[in-house]
Order: C-alpha cells, then sequence, then structure tokens
C-alpha cells in the first residue's frame, strides 16, 4: 500500500520525506488516512486516464442525427451514419459535384489524432451552410463528446453528443 500512495506522489510531484530527517511521512500516517489518500489519487489518476480515451464509436447529435466517428489513418474521420431525416440531400454545398449528395455516408469531420491531448483539433463540415469550420472534438466524458466549429478562430458554437455505440 504504501509502495501505491509513493508512486501516485511522484506522479503529482509530491515530496514523501521530512526535509530534516529523510524518513517518510508514511510511517506516521494512521492506516485508514493512507488508504483514504490511495484511493483519493487512484480515482484522480484513472480518471485522467480515461477522458484521453479516443471518439470512435457512433454518436447522436442534438437533431437526433447519427454520426460514425472511426480511425482514417492520422485522423479520425466521422460521416453521417443516419440523417436526422430520412432522404435529406447536401444541398447549399457550393461545389457543384458535391450539391446534392446525400446526407447519409456524407464526410462531415476530419481530426487529427493526439497522444496526450484531449481537444483533438481538424476540420468540420456544416451541411446547412455548405462550409468547412476550423474545428474541434473534446471527449468530456466516456459517453459525451464536445463538437466546436469555428469562425476565424474567434467565434466558435459547440454541441454536446452522446455516444450510442461503439
Amino acid at each position: 500500500m504504501i509502495v501505491l500512495l509513493q508512486f501516485a506522489m511522484v506522479q503529482f510531484g509530491l515530496s514523501a520525506t521530512y526535509a530534516d530527517e529523510g524518513r517518510t511521512v508514511f510511517g506516521k500516517m494512521p492506516d485508514k488516512i493512507l488508504l483514504a489518500i490511495a484511493l483519493a489519487m487512484l480515482t484522480i489518476l484513472s480518471t485522467t486516464q480515461a477522458f484521453s480515451a479516443d471518439p470512435t464509436g457512433v454518436w447522436l447529435t442534438k437533431d437526433k442525427a447519427e454520426i460514425t466517428i472511426t480511425n482514417c489513418g492520422p485522423n479520425f474521420c466521422g460521416i453521417v451514419s443516419k440523417p436526422a431525416k430520412p432522404g435529406l440531400r447536401d444541398i447549399r454545398n457550393p461545389d457543384p459535384m458535391l450539391n446534392g449528395r446525400p446526407i447519409l455516408g456524407m464526410p462531415l469531420l476530419k481530426v487529427k489524432k493526439a497522444d496526450v491531448q484531449d481537444v483533438l483539433p481538424g476540420e468540420l463540415y456544416n451541411p446547412l451552410d455548405g462550409k468547412m469550420y476550423e474545428g474541434s472534438l473534446e471527449l468530456r466524458s466516456n459517453d459525451k463528446l464536445r463538437v466546436r466549429g469555428c469562425v476565424l478562430r474567434i467565434f466558435c458554437l459547440h454541441e454536446d453528443w452522446v455516444r450510442i455505440g461503439s
């Protein structure tokens, strides 16, 4: 137990010795306090690791559309796997080759994978106006994804999606 607590303290940059005597602080603490501190630190460590998980899976938008996010090389890519309404088409895209394509199966986002960051930067497509925006994905919990789109990196809107499948 003391080894586990010492490991947790090292992770947070805390000292486990008295500066003047060189002996550990653990010898004077009651076992219940040691256990409580160890459990608290383990909870903190496991929570921070859980949020760095990848966003792959099926997500439900506020409009009840389903977006499937998958690995695609060095990125995560998202496509519309179920539109909010059947038969919707991408009618506002300025590209004549893409204008009128079905929303079902349409690429919606591409964000870079990151080893450490919880916020994944990339590009998002908005079929409501036919434009690409700088944006990001942020895994707020295992089942909640914040999708943010920005204009000029200043004016940003976000929407929270809920995981419904993996």
